[in-house]
Parts: C-alpha cells; structure tokens; sequence
C-alpha cells in the first residue's frame, strides 16, 4: 500500500497545511505523494497551472490501484524530463539557454538548484509556523481535559484550535466528541450501557426504540477488503468506513414479524433469523422501520461495510477450527443427531438461534454461517466505490449477499467471498442485519 509513516505524516502535516491551495491544485495525488507536491508547491509550476498530470498523465490506473502494481502513464527520467520541460521553454532555459539536461541543474519538481543553498526566509510560512505552535497548545490542553471527562471547556479549546487552523480534521473529530458527549441523546435509539467509544464519543450498544433490537457500534477507520486468492474478489483494495452502527445479530423471525405482521421463514422460532426473504422484501422492510423510528437511516450495510465489520481488524480468514467458535454452518448445523453421512441434501440443515456462537472481536455475533446477510451493493468489479452507481436503489442486476450460511462449507465462510443474487429471489438461507448511519447530534 502507499502509505507513510506516522512519524512523517506528522513531520510533513503544517506544511501540507500551508499549502493546501497547491495540495487542491495537485489533486488526488497529493494522498500519496506529499513530499513531491510540497516541493512543486514552491516552484513557478505551481503558479504556471502545470500540475502532476501535465507530466504524468491522468494514470488512473495508477490511482486506482493502491497495492502500487500499476505505474503512472509516464515517469520521465534523464532526457525525457528535458523534453517535457520544453513543451513550456522551447527556447531553452531562460538562464542559460541549454535545451538538455534540465535535471542537472533544478529540481525536477521543485525547479531550483539542488547544488545552491537557498537564502531568504518565507515571512507567510514564519506566520503559519507561529499559528501552527497555538494550534498545538489548544489541541493539547484539550486533551488532557477529556481526560478529566471536562467536555465543556475540552470543547472551548478545540474551537479554538479549529480557529487556528479551519477544518483541521482532528480538531473536528475532538470538538464532535466533546458535542457527543455534552448531548449523548440519539434519535430512535435508547442507549444501552454507559460503555462510549474513545474517538467519537457515540455509544457502543443501543437499541432501536421501541423495538428493542440491539445494535453495535462499527468504529469507522481504514481497512483492505478483497481477496487474491478469489477471482470475484480481487483485487485487494482500501475502504475508508465512516463509524456506523450494524445489528448484534441477524434480524430475528420475531423482529420481522413485529414490522411485517408475517414471517416467511421456513424453519420457524422467533429467535431464529428470518430467512427465504429477498432483498427487495427487505427494503419494504427498511421502509417501515424508518417510518416507525424517530432519524431514520436505517439500511442494509454494503459490502465494505460488511466486510470491514466481519474481519473486525483482522487481516486473515478464519480457520475451519477457529469458525466453529463463531459460526453454524454445514455439519453443526445437521437437524439430526449422530455423525453425518459425506453428503446430504440442504433439507438436512438448519439455522440456529441468533447469538449462541461467540461474537468476533466488535461484538458482533454470526456474521459467518447460519444465514447469507443480504447487503445493499449491487455486484460489480472490485476495485469497491460507492460512487459508480453499485449503491444505487435499482432493482436492476444482482445484489450482493456475504458470510455463508448453516448449509455452507468452511470455504464459503471467507470474509472476503462475493455471492451475487437476484434481488426479487427467496431462498431458505438468506437473510439481514440491519445498520443505520450514526445519527445527527441532537441538543435538548
């Protein structure tokens, strides 16, 4: 992956900060390659309107792909880099003259002598450092008073620090803790527990009002989803999640029943998942519920989501001995007692109650086995983007369903493994989780 060390990221931050207008300008690769665009940020390029892509191409590819396989549309070097500078300088270099070796002299990015000190202090830059420095000082008295639980007057000093420095991320994160914290209500969901996550203090168990169906916090972060070794799942690529809450368990025949009035299932037991439901029944679902539930929001989780809940920080499958700690599926799921033959029909298995497995890391139980989660991404080819239409409400093309199910082989059970279904089809062994985006800040 193309990711820089803590260390550095830090290092490089105020100055990525300074020039935010020239990280604007250079676009997307500005993510990766800072010390490149803060070197170009201080030359004439910059203020000439020559970008990254004037010399590297659009390199979508390289963009896309970010195991860093696919190299940009050019990366010019000795001679090359002469030619590119002439498409501005066809004359030559407005100093010398010479049309060749340009690199021998400037910087490729940065256009000034690499063998000539420069002099000169950049008085904006000398301002910015001195902000910087306040910046640092309100950040940090806020801090220690979060940890004296004092979130009035932590929330004074990150808005002072976000005057330092507008829409510094971490600030904003700090100052929606310290709101969170002040006004802890959400609506549609009564809170369970006095357990807050640390980082944006929402909640870590709720339950949907007046329905009593608990939930779990998804903490948000950066996670790879995908698999090299299943060709529907490749390539492997890196999903930022924004914190969501997702079911503890799969919806329940009873939950189903208390917004529908029927339940489809055909193994029967109201602790039992609701399953031979389609995608689209679940979105007639999902159109009660947010009718009856106070905020709304409530959906099918996509596929990154999903993903990222179900491995739970981990970055590996689970093994056939460590799945049978969390899942039912294939011979524990067998409705008859005594050792199974090598095959039988799918007639022979059968769902078990929500919960009675252990739950993986985030809390959340049975994401492996006993049913298939219906999620709402329609199946396209990885790498995942949420802004190619996948997300759409379409009832067009097959919708995806993750984790296996009671009747399933450990190999199905893979974190990583897409099926693709018809959105209209029931079958036996498919069935949901709920989430729900986190709700707006309320203030009473």
């Amino acid at each position: 992956m193309k990711r820089m060390t803590s260390a550095v990221v830090l290092l490089l931050f105020p100055l990525a900060l300074w020039g935010q207008a020239q990280m604007r300008q250079a676009g997307v690769c500005g993510r990766c390659h800072v010390v490149s665009v803060l070197e170009w940020s201080i030359s004439r390029h910059s203020k000439g309107g020559t970008n990254c892509q004037a010399c590297h191409g659009p390199s979508q590819g390289h963009v896309t792909n970010e195991r860093n396989e696919i190299k940009p549309d050019r990366v010019p070097h000795g001679a090359a880099i002469a030619a590119l500078c002439q498409d501005c300088h066809g004359l030559g270099c407005p100093k010398t003259a010479r049309t060749a070796a340009c690199e021998t002299c400037h910087h490729v990015h940065a256009l000034v002598n690499p063998k000539q000190a420069q002099s000169g202090e950049d008085p904006e830059l000398a301002k910015f450092y001195t902000r910087w420095d306040q910046f640092q000082a309100k950040m940090q008295a806020g801090e220690h008073l979060l940890e004296l639980r004092n979130w009035a007057a932590a929330r004074e000093d990150f808005q002072a620090a976000l005057g330092l420095i507008p829409r510094n991320a971490q600030a904003t994160a700090k100052l929606e803790l310290c709101e969170r914290r002040l006004h802890p209500a959400l609506p549609g969901f009564e809170i369970e527990g006095d357990q807050y996550d640390s980082a944006t203090g929402l909640p870590k168990e709720v339950r949907i009002a007046g329905l009593g169906i608990p939930m779990v916090l998804v903490p948000g972060g950066e996670g790879d989803i995908g698999s090299d070794d299943l060709a529907g799942a490749q390539p492997v690529n890196t999903v930022d999640v924004e914190a969501f809450y997702l079911g503890k368990y799969e919806l329940t025949q009873a939950q189903w029943k208390a917004l529908m009035g029927t339940n489809p299932s055909l193994h029967q037991g109201d602790n039992l998942p609701v399953e031979r439901v389609s995608w689209l029944d679940c979105q007639a679902l999902l159109q009660k519920l947010n009718e009856r539930v106070p905020g709304r929001d409530f959906r099918l989780p996509t596929e990154a989501e999903w993903e990222y809940a179900a491995r739970a920080g981990s970055d590996h499958p689970l093994s056939e001995a460590e799945l049978a700690r969390f899942a039912w599926f294939r011979d524990d799921s067998v409705v008859a007692s005594g050792t199974p033959p090598a095959f039988l029909q799918v007639e022979a298995f059968a769902p078990r109650p929500v919960g009675t497995k252990q739950p993986n890391g985030w809390g959340l139980y049975d994401m492996y086995g006993n049913v298939w989660e219906w999620c709402s991404s329609l199946l396209k080819p990885y790498p995942y983007d949420a802004a190619d239409g996948r997300e759409s409400d379409s009832a067009q093309g097959l919708r995806v369903l993750r984790g296996g199910s009671f009747a399933d082989t450990a190999d199905l059970l893979n974190p990583a493994l897409r099926h693709g279904e018809q959105p209209a089809r029931r079958y036996r062994w498919n069935g949901l989780r709920l989430a729900r985006s986190v709700p707006h800040l309320t203030k009473d």
